[in-house]
């Protein structure tokens, strides 16, 4: 009976290194994170408990948060439609190719292995209105694109933004959409060919289902993300211009560093984690009820 339990033992024994590292990690600053947003802490002094103050403010007086949310909901938007539609299409097409399949796919994908910083500086620099884009456009006779402010103009900086890290991001979606369709059964195919599926039925009856565990793993990574970049955003506008681009993330990020307001940007992640999980579980309803994914 000891022996049965010591092996019982055995496999709890081999994860614990790793439950001790996630605890330390992850469940501790989470926890504390929980427990310091009910404080008022400039991130270095002595912290002095407040209750839901924190939470009042984000709630009834801090109009930013709200343009914050509504600017991450747009971006949530753009990167569930535009990447994997784009990722998708490319893969389809790319998948058909043989000799030189692998070419486009290292063409496609090497946006994605560029940092966010050196990016987003040379992004910068091309949209600058004065020695940048605008000026090849000059060049070219579009006058009206010209005159453009990618970056300056509050309408269009979110989605100026949203391009650049669209143009770093689709290329690793079509990579996982690549790799899904190559594991498809090509008997499917033949199946369908069989019965007189044309390309588009192939594509609605055999490669869509066929890849719907990566599509519902690339729609919770873009849901998780989507509310969790930073980079692009703080690197090429810092929330700017007018707040007009002013996201969750950078707004935590302001509060903590720049106004030393600790304790608020702590309540203002346990909002933004509060946002992530409902979003995470209604993507699963909807995926389970699309038939995206299993029960």
């Amino acid at each position: 009976m000891n022996l049965t339990k010591k092996k019982n033992m055995v496999p709890y024994l081999f994860i614990l290194p790793a439950f001790i590292i996630h605890a330390c990690i992850v469940t501790g600053p989470a926890l504390s994170t929980l427990v310091m947003s009910l404080f008022d802490w400039n991130g270095m002094g002595g912290a002095k408990f407040i209750g839901l103050k924190n939470f009042q403010e984000i709630f009834t007086k801090d109009t930013i948060v709200k343009q914050a949310v509504v600017h991450n909901i747009q971006w949530l938007l753009v990167f569930i439609t535009v990447p994997l539609l784009l990722g998708f299409i490319v893969a389809i097409l790319v998948s058909q190719l043989r000799r030189t399949q692998m070419v486009f796919r290292t063409i496609y994908f090497v946006p994605y292995v560029i940092s966010a910083a050196v990016a987003g500086k040379i992004w910068t620099a091309y949209m600058n209105p004065y020695y940048g884009l605008n000026q090849v456009f000059a060049q070219m006779g579009l006058k009206e694109l010209s005159k453009v402010l990618w970056l300056g103009n509050p309408k269009i900086a979110l989605f100026s933004v949203a391009f650049v890290d669209n143009w770093h991001w689709w290329g690793f979606i079509m990579v996982l959409f690549l790799g899904a369709l190559q594991q498809v059964d090509p008997t499917l195919y033949e199946a369908a060919r069989v019965d007189g599926a044309n390309r588009f039925q192939e594509l609605l009856h055999v490669s869509i289902p066929g890849i719907r565990q990566t599509i519902a793993f690339v729609l919770i990574m873009t849901i998780m993300w989507s509310f969790l970049t930073f980079d692009y955003v703080y690197i090429m506008t810092k929330g700017g211009p007018a707040n007009s681009t002013e996201i969750m993330s950078t707004y935590i990020y302001k509060n903590a560093f720049v106004k030393y307001r600790a304790g608020y940007a702590n309540a203002l992640c346990v909002i933004q984690s509060g946002i992530c999980i409902l979003l995470y579980f209604a993507q699963k309803y909807i995926s389970k009820k699309g038939g995206i994914e299993d029960d």
